[in-house]
């Protein structure tokens, strides 16, 4: 309760000037107290920042927040986690993210997507525990070069295109080249033969004795020509000549 004697240093109707603009100084500071005191109140009590992300939208977040969404780096903590840099509520820039199943992505991220040079790592709660992935992204999908390791020891290491690899594993790559080495060996020192246009309606055939295969080439020694002689890929044949073409090129004689 105010006593009257607080009152009277307020009344300025039966005050002197001098007490006037002394009691006008005093309500200043105290509505400048006043101001102040509210705006740390305010500041307290601001809206929480906003996260894009499913997975972090309900989280925990600490950071920098700009018009009620985060914006800067921070740190979150939800059905998944994140810490790295946010713009406008979505993931920008360097940043890591554990997704919910547990799988961990470090890298760049670009308006809310896995976005240029990362690494993926797959988590113990899938099928593919322990598979990792180092390369290039576009839109979340693996696009451009990338190293893939499967945690059984195969690799791939190449070009992907919409998150699909564009050639063979190295165990693959060995495989194939098994499969050669067995079917080789069959075939070597075989006749073999391949059929060129003799004029716009017949064929003539060519035979050859197999003496080498190399890298899906086979070095052939003619020994049959019908007619002789043969043009044939743009060279000249005749008996005895040392031929290398495709091997897809060449069959075995019971086809013809």
């Amino acid at each position: 309760m105010i006593h009257k004697k607080h009152l009277a240093q307020y009344d300025i109707f039966h005050a002197t000037p001098h007490t006037i603009l002394h009691t006008l100084m005093k309500l200043t500071q105290i509505l400048c107290v006043l101001i102040i005191s509210g705006c740390s109140v305010f500041s307290d009590h601001h809206q929480p920042c906003k996260i894009v992300d499913p997975d972090l939208s309900q989280g925990v977040y600490h950071g920098n927040c700009n018009e009620g969404w985060a914006n800067g780096y921070g740190e979150v903590n939800g059905a998944g986690s994140y810490y790295g840099y946010f713009l406008s509520g979505k993931k920008n820039g360097q940043g890591v993210k554990v997704m919910p199943n547990g799988d961990r992505y470090t890298g760049e991220f670009l308006n809310d997507y896995r976005h240029g040079k990362g690494t993926y790592v797959w988590g113990d709660k899938t099928q593919w525990a322990g598979d990792r992935y180092e390369g290039e992204y576009q839109r979340d999908l693996r696009h451009g070069w990338g190293i893939f390791q499967w945690n059984s020891g195969d690799r791939y290491e190449g070009q992907w295109k919409n998150d699909l690899r564009m050639g063979p594993s190295v165990m693959e790559q060995r495989r194939t080249q098994a499969e050669k080495a067995i079917t080789k060996p069959e075939i070597s020192n075989k006749m073999i033969c391949a059929e060129e246009k003799w004029d716009l309606t017949n064929l003539q055939l060519i035979r050859g004795e197999i003496e080498k295969i190399s890298d899906q080439m086979v070095w052939v020694r003619i020994v049959e020509i019908e007619g002789g002689f043969a043009n044939y890929q743009g060279s000249t044949l005749t008996i005895g000549d040392l031929f290398t073409d495709k091997e897809s090129h060449w069959n075995t004689c019971e086809q013809y």
